[in-house]
């Protein structure tokens, strides 16, 4: 599919001079592609600031819920086929999205990601849950070339092409996956409905935990997101094993922390994992505030 069906959601969180280079990539490789920066504490004076950063440039403010919400707004918004959702700490090359666009080619196809590089050029590793498939990407383009996409179960959120019939069919992001694994849930989702997920041996540059707070709380929300998807797509006989084996490790590291706050944060984690109360996330109305609840 060509430019004309695509448009730009950068997801954007105190980052601006990450967003700034962001935009300069997109300004040189896809000057004609709406871009709607979807800002989670919105700056009117950077707004300001980066006018005329790219041609064809607009700003959503949102509160800071999730990345779920961020996505989802953008693709409520647009208005073409096609979206490509960039985390602000992204930066595209000159074939990055013309190779990806190649992939949804295939109109089965509801997702299309790159190889993400770290700022010294080498691969990076997007951790264990990618780490497999990512590597075999990267062996396909050493016997292909450059371009050479594979059938993945899921893709890492900080870049994804997404088809937007594919996800008005299967609904958005899960906004109660507050911080990691919306982006793996969604594309299992995706992919029991029948669509496919590609990842493409192009590349792309990712800063990476660049907005990503060393607060505990976001640390043990991932790990309690990543039980809540065992949950639902796991065999049932490994789901008490994921649950008891998260408390364990709790148990543990409250042993061996030196703060009182992180002893106390990792004794919660293993009391919520032992009593299965991890459907739900201890985040208020936005990440960070903690709703005070069981």
């Amino acid at each position: 599919m060509a430019l004309e069906g695509l448009e730009i959601a950068i997801i954007h969180h105190r980052t601006p001079a990450l967003l700034a280079q962001s935009l300069e990539r997109l300004t040189r490789y896809a000057p004609d592609v709406p871009v709607r920066v979807v800002d989670t504490a919105f700056d009117a004076s950077l707004a300001v600031q980066l006018d005329g950063a790219h041609p064809a440039l607009e700003w959503l403010p949102l509160a800071n819920h999730s990345y779920a919400t961020a996505v989802n707004a953008a693709a409520k918004r647009a208005t073409r086929p096609l979206l490509l959702q960039l985390n602000a700490d992204v930066l595209v090359g000159e074939r990055t999205i013309p190779a990806l666009l190649r992939a949804l080619d295939d109109p089965q196809v509801a997702a299309a990601g790159p190889l993400p590089l770290t700022t010294g050029g080498s691969a990076q590793d997007m951790g264990i849950p990618y780490r497999w498939h990512y590597a075999r990407a990267r062996w396909q383009r050493a016997q292909r070339g450059p371009g050479a996409a594979v059938d993945v179960p899921w893709l890492a959120g900080c870049a994804q092409l997404l088809r937007l019939a594919a996800l008005r069919a299967v609904g958005g992001f899960d906004q109660r996956l507050r911080f990691y694994n919306e982006d793996l849930e969604w594309c299992l989702r995706v992919r029991r409905a029948g669509w496919r997920c590609r990842l493409v041996a192009t590349d792309v540059v990712h800063v990476g935990g660049a907005a990503t707070p060393a607060n505990l709380a976001f640390l043990h929300e991932g790990l309690r997101g990543g039980y809540a998807i065992t949950r639902r797509y796991g065999p049932a006989w490994f789901r008490p094993l994921h649950r008891y084996g998260l408390a364990t490790a709790a148990w543990s590291l409250a042993l061996v922390a030196r703060e009182d706050a992180a002893r106390g944060a990792w004794r919660a984690l293993a009391r919520r994992s032992a009593s299965d109360r991890l459907e739900r996330s201890r985040f208020g109305a936005e990440l960070g505030q903690d709703d005070a609840g069981p």
